[in-house]
């Protein structure tokens, strides 16, 4: 069964493979809907009772321009791929969420967005342009100057307007896989909102986790994590400490000046605990001990 990354609803719905970014669309009475990683929330990627393109196999890089950072992928390629190809090499990803399993067009269809959204906007606002594979057959290079209305409406679209066969976006320059951080403690939504002023400007990355169930003057207690690339001429504040860019985003990880990707070791949970696992006693101990 597919299924999206949340595992709900459960939906019946039939699936083929898109293998090469010239292949036809299939001739159906169904509607299609395209298919990447299956890491988006909810239903958005899921087509009830009808039929899903699956882009996994759109894998193969294109080409990279060195100079400038520019790559261009078929979309299926995932943000791990791209990383493992890119940061020995000295370039990231500008813009990724918390997760590297997703794909190119995923993220252009979810317009997904990072640690760095204050400072880098969405992963649309580094896309150059993309083919869209139409229902009608038609072929469509979309950018800011050509087809604009379906580039703009496909950023974010969902997989609504086609399927995307490729796409051509800008890296980033990175002098190491480090970050230097910051991690400060908060009492209250009110030092928040002070350290979000004051540490947003100064640093690329920041993050809040806010203890939700706190009462009282601690109402909206928690950690504020902010960080920049170590050696990027922006270090954190006395006491902070390096960590891999995989702890912001997709697991890259290497030491400082230094640009190897190791695997991640991963374990796993073969069982789903009941429902009743997750109350407010166990929840508020768990943030008590955060």
């Amino acid at each position: 069964m597919i299924e999206s990354w949340g595992r709900i609803p459960k939906v019946t719905q039939s699936s083929i493979a898109v293998s090469w970014p010239h292949d036809p669309l299939p001739l159906t009475r169904l509607s299609m809907l395209p298919y990447g990683q299956g890491r988006s929330y909810g239903d958005s990627c899921l087509n009830d009772q009808n039929l899903l393109l699956m882009s996994g196999s759109l894998n193969r890089l294109i080409s990279f321009d060195d100079t400038t950072g520019v790559l261009n992928c078929e979309a299926g390629c995932t943000f791990d791929q791209i990383l493992q190809f890119s940061v020995p090499r000295g370039w990231f990803l500008p813009v990724t969420p918390g997760t590297k399993f997703v794909s190119v067009a995923g993220a252009i269809a979810n317009d997904v967005h990072g640690k760095n959204h204050h400072s880098a906007g969405n992963f649309g606002n580094h896309v150059h342009r993309f083919e869209l594979l139409r229902s009608t057959g038609e072929r469509l290079l979309c950018s800011m100057t050509e087809n604009s209305d379906l580039f703009r409406a496909t950023i974010g679209g969902l997989g609504l307007t086609g399927l995307i066969t490729w796409a051509e976006f800008n890296l980033k320059k990175i002098a190491t896989s480090r970050i230097a951080q910051d991690s400060t403690r908060f009492q209250n939504l009110k030092e928040f909102f002070e350290l979000s002023k004051e540490l947003e400007h100064s640093h690329e990355f920041s993050v809040a986790w806010i203890d939700c169930l706190a009462s009282g003057h601690h109402l909206g207690r928690g950690h504020f994590l902010a960080g920049n690339w170590a050696g990027s001429g922006g270090e954190a504040r006395a006491g902070a400490g390096l960590r891999s860019s995989a702890d912001w985003s997709a697991d890259s990880r290497g030491e400082s000046r230094d640009f190897a990707v190791h695997p991640t070791k991963q374990g796993t949970i073969p069982l789903d605990f009941p429902s009743f696992a997750l109350n407010s006693l166990s929840i508020q101990a768990f943030n008590f001990a955060y």
